[in-house]
């Protein structure tokens, strides 16, 4: 017999759900300390739109573990609140993804003309790809937590 009021969680996740979910969650605390770390060193450059975009940056990366860790350790349960926390990391990383090109975009066109001719050679650099997978890595979670 099943009492409703003291139900798991979700009890169709699995153990490796579970494992993989929590290990996100253990992630989330030297996330957040290596983020203040880089906001003070912002703040102390003194470059406010700097400050902003670090701080998206920053929760970007945050929110995608602290999320995925809840969702996939079965903590995240009602419909409303998978629509919620999926419409959340979407915007939040279409944000980030948009500052990221703008930023891009400024790095581009203050490089040297012969050193690279062209978006799609920029692209290849792996500091600038990378910046880019992890936005569209949160746009990916957050339609897939909404889909489930």
């Amino acid at each position: 017999m099943s009492n409703s009021g003291s139900q798991m969680p979700n009890e169709s996740n699995s153990a490796t759900s579970m494992i993989v979910g929590t290990t996100a969650l253990v992630l989330v605390l030297p996330a957040v300390i290596i983020a203040l770390m880089e906001l003070m060193d912002q703040i102390e450059y003194g470059d406010f739109k700097w400050i902003i975009y670090s701080m998206v940056f920053s929760l970007t990366i945050i929110s995608i573990l602290l999320i995925s860790g809840l969702y996939l350790a079965g903590l995240i349960n009602s419909d409303n609140t998978k629509m919620g926390a999926g419409i959340y990391l979407i915007a939040l990383s279409g944000l980030n993804l948009l500052l990221r090109f703008s930023n891009l975009n400024d790095q581009l066109r203050m490089m040297a003309a012969g050193q690279l001719g062209h978006w799609f050679e920029f692209m290849q650099l792996h500091w600038v790809h990378e910046q880019l997978e992890l936005a569209f890595l949160g746009i990916l979670i957050g339609a897939l937590i909404m889909k489930k």
